[in-house]
């Protein structure tokens, strides 16, 4: 089908019949081509979608009238669809050639869709399953519109790009899953299925509470051994019989449920039960170590990732989309900017003829006039770039029509046509009698606007707002009569005064100016809508729901953000993306829409259950709808998912449909919803920015008004008047700022005493202050009050809150009494010695001393009330003593005041945070990012405070309810009722009680309570329930009353946990990563820098170990265990162990038992035979060097007692009763099962981004800890508080305070606070703590109901908020700042690619000596891929000149270091701190220094090795620059003419200087950024051509025979080149060296290609990267024009290279080579470009040696250098240049000082003729060869042959040739890749 022939030229033909021709395939392409066809496809789609939207599902597949008529319009829809999909078809041909049907993804999509529908047209009979399912992908199909908008793309394309890393990590995370499920399949198979059954109806299960729990045993005692459930109420017995909790769904029985519940789990729903589940059928003492880990590493870390990745991919696509729209803006600019000026410069000219023409008139004359000064003044304005508000516009605005009225007549007319306030003037055109009155009330106006722009008119509107605010807050359920009225008044004064104030405004400012405020629109519209809702509810009666409007007023407080910046910024760049903010809206509404229908289709109908229809279900759209948005906001999914399982076919048939949940939440949770932090993030960071920009613009202004300022000050005191003094100005107000931080830290000794006396009483002298100096300055004090600290907090959480009397606390009571003292003690001396308050570094200036205060001031209070009390109750002194300790508890109950006075003893931890350093900048770090946040939280509690002020009014008194659900109102719900339980025939009677649900709208607070818990997105499905059954005031619910309710919580979802709470994330994520920054912003390295150094300075070589003996039998097992198919196998064994552990399922059969026990021992045996081999290739002492053995080794001892024990275990189980020996052996061994797991981790070696993810992972733990200790902190302070206020709470198994979850001791404290963090119920156990609880039997209580405090609510709140938003989010930051490079451009080099320098360091040094010869250190570099490494694609003379850079001192032996190598490398990589070779030793310092800064430890010992002192590089010394200099000046030799001739025999007169000097300008060019270390550079200015010496040059004989390319062996380049590089310089030399200095400068500054820096030094500016350098393809002449000045070396990437081109002499004029044997004929000139180069004289092209060579890694062609003669490559295209004799002037034409001119080589006198001069560089520029290759075809001449050429080198004379004598050979790019596009490093 489809085919692909060509009929004559055309295009395929379609489905073999239809040429391009045919007429029906013409008008069908026609028909799809149009646009309604296309409209008319997607109005059916969206009618397809409201059909399917329509119908209502009923149980058992019944069918409503309306839903029959819809299914008869099926036929229709699929016609349509059939009819366009044929069209397709025949227009594009239908898959086999491009661009037919089905290779475009949304056809397949179609086609897919039509097929289905043919087959859903099929009788139910013949097929049982409904495929109508498969009609809901039609739906995807309005996606096609996406393409059209831009912001849609941006997400769309950022998610779609975000796949690639993302899949990395789902990988990652399903890794997790796996060795999670398969650790719970080995501990927890099986273990679900104990309950208690009743011992009267064995089949009934006794419940606890409303559900059945697991049991472990009926022994009591046993069971609190272990710590799991037994049957309590005595009349049961635990049987292995029941299903499982959730009806069989949450089992870990087989490897997918396992799968299923460790998903659950890392989605932190429902994973307590689980847990509690566990405790109750296997004991509580371990499984927290399973759960705590998997919700840690699962949800907090791995999903983060996801995050992570996201936000970084949607910033780099946002940057694409907005740098390309502000492109295309531009040329739309600058094409208009054109038009424009014609049509200016038109109308210009037209003026001036007007003006010129005798019969124009004077008037006429003015107002052309007039307009052109108009027009130079905005034009002034418009330069000058004032970017004014709003305000100062209208200001001038209104100044200019103030002028107007003050006009003459005659200008008056004049103005009138183009003034800007029109109607102004026409009224004052009025006669003179109205005239004073306009002008009366034009100063009224006036004086009017001048009152509104005051201060004080905006506070008093601001404090307006404020009173509406709390009138409108004051409303609350069953409020009095006078205050309904009061507000009723209220409201409309209110709006009396606002419509005033409008008017006012509208009046002084004139309409036109009022409305270009946005504020002041949104002011009208809001006023209009309060007045238009109070003339309706006065008309009609009942407000219109527009009192919901009413709320809108309180944005007014937002117009305080003109005056704020930075809450400016931030609404404005959330305005700005508002448009992807909104495009994801969309997408996220279809993607809503799309899996509703979904879900309609297949759980429409189905989920009836006995306990009835549960309220999440897909029987109708809308309740479908709300469903699949609840299961995206997380809440309860796994209950929805549970239902559907439950409905089709519950844990046996139907775990197939978890699928459509799990991916539900993987798309819509974990992804969309994850694009609104990324867009959040990116917007912040734009916000700030701003910000910044601003407030440096301040700054400015000020100290440039200061600067002035100091001027007039000065010019005033000139006159004679003494200086002031100059502190006063902002320079050295600067530098005072400066001194300050380090006049602090150079104080290292003991602290001086401060030089005041303290509490007026102490002197500094006084000896009582002195010691107690001396005792607080000890060097053990801070330490000792550490330890006591931890003790004292040891102690608080050993306390028994329930027994309050009990002998641990009397005990806990009397060293408490100690710590206080110790405290005192401590506070006392501290204070001796600092003095109280009143002087600057007292005691309680200090945040932290404050906070010791509070809490030692507190104990010793409720200290001296127990004191006073036992001493009023009892006279007897010695029973004092005994009763302070006995009463010290029981008496502060009573006194509840002191008992919260105690709780303060929870803060001692705090202090901790003071006295370490690291934990105190992260704390630092969090009030920073508080302080950021706080703008934000301003707008987030006002946002807050809206939609609570909007939810009283429309649920204020509406959440009643009676227990009995058939009775709507209090005065019925009366008595008591029947109520029927499932199990029992007896009905149960129950009293009648009208309530109010927990959570409520009757007041503001109530509801701003309620809307907290709706956003943390905890149990809101309830909250949203309760809502849509909302009736009237004080009635009762009536279920989905009103649907519609529900938009108000998907708008709240969406301003709020979608926005404002990412908002924060994303606060915290970049207020953490500036403070991260901002660390190192002295020391000038960026972070990546950083952590690159930070691995530099921790690694250490590895030791790869190698049997020396190579015939020994050890050697032959290394050789096979290194071997990569051994690997290879290892990695096979370990997958089909990980298969094989994952076909273990609950209730297997012996036989499968069995063969998987001897399958496992099989495999044990494979991996302890591996061991084996290991031990015996590498011996002991080596075996244990590398981690993974050790774990190796490990994993198979375990393995080992694992199976052993396991037999044996058996073995004894025939013998004594089989349970309790099955039960020991649990007990005992059940760890070593993790071993066999533990195999997989093995896996995660082998894949090299895995291995990256995980370093990455590691690394980010290394920056926990601190994090970490914070959150523990704050943790310990919550649950101490818990312990001490709720802890004497009775245990209830109904309520969310039960055996599982209270406070009774620390640990289950800790657990329940863990569990509030993953924000598991945290509202239900928020309502079990509040007031009025019944408590605990043991406790003692007079009133049993008097246990649990109000303060709950202020503690959960505030633990949540800290919880999640700040501590949970430090742990987002602290992953997006290690993970960036995921989305960073890979080419970065980056730490983690480090790993890989230690490893290949090591093939080359396997004994891990940190040393390997220089030589061996450029072949590893080459082995290693960029960025880290060259790459083996590099050219060698790149190479050369990298390593001349790094220049790393090389040792006796000819070795180089190893951390010396790395740092170098990652200095040369990273730029840091790379300079121009005459400053690089002042840079080497600047690094020593930053180094020993930020490292203050490791550089002590590790900075000589990371930056070589200079003496280690000096003259002298060898370094790796020195010979690589000497290679690369070698290879230059060799490829030049001279060096070829010398060796043919040819004239060794020429033999030194180009080559030699040649090679030396490269090495000054590429030492640019590197100092010069040879010694000869040392001498730049006398390099001189040796054209009078010609003997001086020696070539020694090792560099005759020089075929190998790198010269490995050859001798050090100080015995290789003889010294023949010093001469001295003639006097006509200097002057015409001066000559071309000056030329340089000229040139410099006419370059275009140039990118600035000195000419003479170089600069390392541009990247390294490939990418950058220019292409050689269409710049070939501007190129050489580079090379001239020193621009970009020839693919060298761009290091400039100033010196560079002169080599050959200035004469080479333009002419461009690349090939590898670089002497070319200088070509002629075919065209303009270049004529410049050729008249001025640039020094342009130096050697095409370095060009051509620089791109080979071996001189192939300088090899045959023996045979005398050489074929030079192809040339390609003539050259560009053509050498006009005539004009050039030639004293321009010598050298600089370190250009070398072949004039001076040969005569020395500047005065040769240009001829000879020409031909000497021909001479020069040829190539030796006998014949030429065969020109191209558009080769206009032949060049000179091989004698010619050298006849013309001797004569030194050429005539001025017609013919264009030659071309500009290009070397041919077979024989060696030599374009820039290749150059790799």
């Amino acid at each position: 089908m489809g085919g692909v022939r060509e009929a004559g030229g055309q295009g395929p033909s379609s489905l073999f019949l239809l040429s391009d021709e045919n007429f029906i395939r013409r008008y069908t392409r026609f028909i799809i081509e149009w646009p309604p066809f296309e409209y008319a496809v997607l109005s059916t789609i969206i009618a397809n979608c409201v059909v399917l939207a329509l119908e209502e599902h009923l149980p058992n597949h019944d069918k409503t009238m309306l839903a029959q008529k819809l299914e008869k319009t099926e036929a229709y829809f699929l016609g349509i669809f059939c009819v366009e999909a044929s069209l397709k078809i025949l227009a594009l041909g239908f898959v086999l050639h491009r661009g037919s049907y089905l290779r475009n993804i949304w056809n397949i999509m179609d086609f897919f869709v039509v097929l289905t529908g043919f087959i859903t047209m099929f009788p139910q009979e013949i097929i049982a399953v409904d495929l109508r399912t498969l009609r809901a992908i039609r739906v995807l199909r309005p996606l096609k519109l996406v393409s059209g908008i831009p912001s849609l793309q941006v997400v769309l394309k950022s998610i779609i790009k975000a796949m690639a890393p993302l899949l990395q990590i789902g990988l990652l995370v399903l890794f997790a899953i796996v060795i999670f499920a398969i650790i719970g399949l080995e501990f927890y198979s099986g273990a679900l299925h104990r309950t208690c059954y009743s011992l009267y109806d064995i089949d009934e299960i006794i419940k606890e509470g409303d559900a059945a729990a697991p049991c472990n045993t009926d022994n009591q005692s046993q069971a609190e051994l272990q710590g799991s459930n037994w049957c309590r109420d005595g009349n049961s017995v635990c049987l292995e019989r029941w299903q499982g909790p959730n009806n069989g769904i949450t089992s870990f029985d087989n490897i997918g449920f396992a799968m299923l519940t460790v998903f659950q789990c890392i989605t932190m729903e429902g994973w307590t039960s689980i847990l509690y589940w566990m405790n109750d059928a296997v004991g509580s003492y371990f499984n927290w170590m399973y759960f705590v880990p998997l919700i840690v590493l699962g949800s907090f870390f791995m999903l983060n990732l996801v995050l992570g990745v996201l936000s970084g991919e949607f910033a780099k696509e946002r940057e694409k989309v907005e740098n390309r729209q502000e492109f295309l803006k531009l040329r739309r600019a600058a094409q208009l900017e054109r038009e424009l000026n014609g049509y200016v410069q038109w109308i210009c000219k037209a003026e001036e003829v007007i003006l010129a023409e005798e019969r124009t008139t004077e008037e006429e004359k003015m107002h052309i006039m007039e307009a052109r000064r108009r027009a130079a003044k905005k034009k002034k304005l418009k330069k000058m770039g004032k970017s004014k508000s709003t305000d100062t516009e209208e200001e001038e605005q209104e100044e200019e029509l103030g002028d107007d009225v003050f006009l003459t007549e005659s200008k008056k007319k004049l103005k009138a046509g183009f003034g800007r306030a029109g109607y102004m003037k026409t009224r004052a055109q009025g006669p003179g009698g109205c005239a004073s009155f306009w002008r009366a009330e034009k100063r009224f106006r006036f004086a009017i606007r001048h009152a509104v722009k005051t201060q004080c008119f905006y506070w008093f509107v601001i404090v307006l707002v404020f009173f509406n605010t709390v009138c409108v807050a004051a409303e609350f359920h069953g409020q009095p009569n006078w205050l309904t009225d009061f507000l009723y008044y209220a409201e409309y004064a209110f709006l009396g005064l606002f419509m005033l104030e409008m008017v006012v405004k509208m009046y002084a400012l004139g309409p036109r100016i009022y409305f270009e405020s946005a504020f002041n629109r949104f002011d009208c519209v809001v006023i209009s809508g309060s007045i238009f809702e109070v003339v309706w509810s006065e008309v009609k009666g009942g407000s219109f729901g527009l009192s919901v409007l009413r709320a809108l007023r309180l944005l007014r407080i937002f117009k305080v953000t003109k005056y704020w910046s930075s809450l400016r910024n931030l609404v404005i760049s959330l305005l700005n993306s508002m448009r992807s903010i909104i495009s994801l809206l969309f997408l996220l509404f279809l993607f809503i829409l799309i899996f509703a229908l979904l879900g309609m289709q297949l759980f429409g109908g189905q989920f009836n259950f006995d306990e009835g229809t549960p309220p999440t279900n897909f029987n109708t759209f809308p309740i479908a709808l709300l469903t699949v948005f609840q299961i995206l906001t997380g809440e309860d999914w796994n209950e929805v998912m549970y239902y559907g399982i439950d409905a089709l076919g519950g844990h046996k048939s139907g775990m197939i449909y978890s699928l459509y949940f799990i991916i539900l939440m993987l798309f819509g949770n974990y992804t969309l919803l994850n694009v609104f932090l990324a867009i959040a993030v990116d917007n912040l960071a734009n916000a700030q920015e701003l910000t910044a920009a601003e407030e440096e613009q301040a700054e400015e202004n000020k100290e440039k008004q200061a600067l002035e300022l100091e001027k007039e000050m000065e010019a005033l005191q000139m006159e004679g008047a003494p200086r002031l003094d100059g502190s006063s100005s902002p320079t050295s107000r600067r530098k005072k700022k400066d001194e300050k931080p380090e006049e602090e830290e150079e104080i290292v000794g003991p602290k001086p005493m401060l030089p005041y006396s303290s509490m007026f009483i102490l002197s500094p002298t006084n000896p009582v202050r002195k010691g107690a100096h001396w005792v607080v300055n000890l060097k053990y004090f801070d330490f000792f009050i550490m330890i006591v600290i931890s003790l004292s907090s040891i102690a608080l959480a050993c306390e028994d809150p329930v027994v309050e009397d009990s002998p641990t606390n009397q005990a806990l009571d009397v060293l408490d009494l100690g710590f206080t003292a110790v405290f005192a003690t401590e506070l006392l001396l501290k204070i001796i010695d600092l003095g109280i308050i009143l002087h600057p570094g007292a005691y309680l200036r200090e945040f932290w001393n404050l906070i010791d205060a509070i809490v030692v001031v507190c104990a010793l209070i409720s200290m001296g009330f127990d004191f006073l009390y036992v001493l009023t109750s009892n006279h007897n002194p010695i029973q004092k003593l005994t009763k302070v300790v006995l009463f010290y508890r029981g008496t502060s109950t009573s006194l509840s005041t002191i008992k919260s006075l105690r709780v303060l003893r929870v803060l001692r931890p705090l202090k901790t945070i003071k006295r370490v350093p690291k934990l105190k900048a992260v704390f630092d770090c969090l009030v920073n990012s508080l302080k950021n946040v706080i703008n934000i939280l301003i707008v987030y509690i006002l946002f807050q405070f809206i939609f609570a002020v909007i939810a009283v009014q429309l649920f204020n008194g509406k959440f009643f309810h009676c227990t009995d659900s058939s009775k709507f109102t209090e005065s019925t719900c009366q008595g008591t009722y029947f109520l029927y339980e499932e199990d029992s025939d007896v009905p149960r009677i129950e009293a009648r009680e009208w309530k109010l649900q927990s959570f409520h709208y009757d007041d503001v607070a109530m509801a701003m309570l309620t809307l907290f818990a709706v956003q943390t997105g905890e149990g809101w499905p309830q909250v949203l329930q309760n809502s849509m059954a909302a009736t009237y005031e004080d009635q009762g619910p009536i279920q989905n009353f009103r649907i519609e309710m529900s938009i108000f919580y998907i708008v709240y979802f969406i301003v709020f946990p979608f926005f404002f709470v990412n908002i924060f994330v994303a606060l915290i994520i970049i207020t953490f990563q500036e403070q991260g920054e901002a660390e190192l912003q002295s020391g000038e390295i960026d972070k990546n820098q950083k952590s690159c150094i930070d691995f530099t300075i921790q690694a250490r070589p590895l030791e790869r170990y190698m049997p020396n003996k190579r015939n020994s039998f050890k050697y032959k097992i290394w050789r096979v265990v290194v071997s990569t198919p051994f690997e290879y196998f290892i990695m096979m064994l370990i997958v089909f162990n990980t298969l094989l552990l994952m076909m273990k399922h609950d209730g297997q059969t012996d036989t499968f038992s069995k063969s998987l026990k001897y399958l496992n021992w099989g495999f044990t045996s494979m991996f302890t035979v591996e061991c084996i081999l290991k031990i015996l290739a590498y011996g002991v002492r080596n075996f244990f060097k590398d981690p993974w053995n050790t774990f190796d080794l490990i994993t198979v001892v375990g393995s080992i007692i694992d199976a052993v024990v396991v037999e044996f275990g058996e073995r004894a189980a025939a013998k004594v009763s089989k349970e309790s020996a099955q039960r020991d052996n649990f007990i005992n061994v059940g760890f070593l099962r993790l071993f066999r797991a533990a195999r997989l981790i093995k896996l995660l070696r082998q894949g090299y981004t895995i291995r990256i993810l995980l370093w990455t992972f590691v690394q980010s733990f290394k920056a926990l800890p601190y994090v970490c200790l914070l959150i523990a902190m704050l943790f310990f302070i919550y649950a101490i508080i818990g312990m001490q206020v709720f802890g004497n709470i009775a245990e209830n198994p109904a309520e969310s305070i039960n055996r599982h979850n209270n406070f009774r001791n620390f640990i289950q404290g800790l657990m329940l606070l863990f569990r509030c963090a993953t924000g598991e119920s945290w509202p239900s156990i928020m309502l079990s703590c509040i007031k009025g609880r019944q408590c605990d039997e043991k406790s003692d209580k007079e009133d049993p109901l008097s246990c649990g405090s109000n303060l709950a609510y202020a503690y959960f709140v505030s633990f949540i908020f800290f919880c999640s938003f700040l501590m949970l989010n430090l742990f987002v930051a602290v992953i997006m700042d290690n993970f960036d490079y995921l989305t960073r451009d890979s080419s970065i080099l980056g730490a983690h690619h480090l790993d890989e320098y230690v490893r290949i360091w090591a093939e080359y040094d396997p004994n891990a000596t940190g040393k390997v010869l220089y030589q061996e250190m450029y072949d590893m570099l080459k082995n290693m891929d960029p960025p880290l490494g060259f790459g083996n694609k590099c050219p060698n003379r790149l190479a050369y000149k990298k390593l001349i850079r790094m220049n790393m001192p090389v040792d006796a032996e000819g070795r180089v270091n190893f951390t010396t190598t790395l740092f170098a490398l990652i200095r040369e990589n990273l730029a840091i701190k790379m300079r121009p070779a005459d400053e690089m030793d002042v840079a080497d310092e600047e690094l020593r220094e930053t180094i020993k800064i930020i490292w203050p430890i490791q550089a002590k010992n590790m900075v000589d090795l990371l930056v070589p002192p200079p003496d280690q590089l000096n003259t002298g010394k060898m370094t790796v620059g020195k010979i690589y200099a000497s290679y690369l000046i070698l290879e230059s030799w060799r490829t030049t003419k001279f060096g070829q001739l010398e060796s043919a025999g040819g004239n060794q007169g020429f033999g030194n200087s180009p080559s030699a000097n040649h090679a030396v300008m490269e090495l000054q060019d590429v030492l640019g950024s590197r100092r010069p270390s040879m010694e000869s550079i040392g001498d730049q200015q006398h390099l001189h051509p040796a054209g009078n010496y010609p003997n001086t040059h020696r070539r020694s004989p090792s560099l005759r025979r020089g075929n190998s390319p790198s010269m490995q062996r050859s001798p050090s380049p100080g015995r290789r080149y003889p010294s023949h590089l010093h001469h001295d310089i003639g006097f006509s030399d200097t002057v015409s060296n001066v000559v071309e200095i000056v030329k340089h400068e000229h040139q410099r500054s006419s370059q275009r290609h140039r990118k600035g820096g000195s000419e003479f030094l170089g600069s390392w500016s541009a990247s390294t990267s490939p990418a950058r350098s220019p292409s050689p393809t269409n710049n070939r002449h501007h190129y050489n024009v580079r090379h001239g000045g020193g621009g970009g070396g020839g693919g060298s990437g761009g290091y400039r290279a100033p010196h560079r081109g002169a080599a050959y002499g200035t004469t080479s004029l333009c002419q461009r080579s690349r090939s590898p044997s670089p002497t070319h004929p200088v070509p002629h000139q075919h065209g303009p470009p270049t004529i410049a180069c050729a008249v001025v004289g640039l020094p342009v092209h130096h050697s095409a040696a370095m060009q051509g060579s620089v791109q080979h890694s071996h001189p192939v062609l300088g090899s045959r250098r023996g045979q005398g003669r050489r074929l030079p490559p192809t040339p390609c295209k003539p050259s560009t240049l053509q050498l006009r004799p005539g004009p050039i002037n030639f004293p321009k034409l010598n050298a600089s000082p370190t250009h070398f001119d072949l004039l001076q080589m040969q005569s020395h006198s500047a005065h040769a003729t240009p001829h000879a001069s020409l031909n000497m560089a021909l001479v020069r520029e040829r190539e030796p060869p006998h014949e030429m290759v065969a020109p191209l075809r558009d080769a206009p001449a032949a060049p000179l042959s091989f004698e010619q050429a050298v006849a013309l080198g001797r004569g030194g004379r050429m005539l001025p040739s017609p013919v264009p004598n030659g071309y500009k050979p290009k070397p041919s790019r077979s024989r060696h890749s030599d374009s820039d596009d290749d150059d790799w490093c």
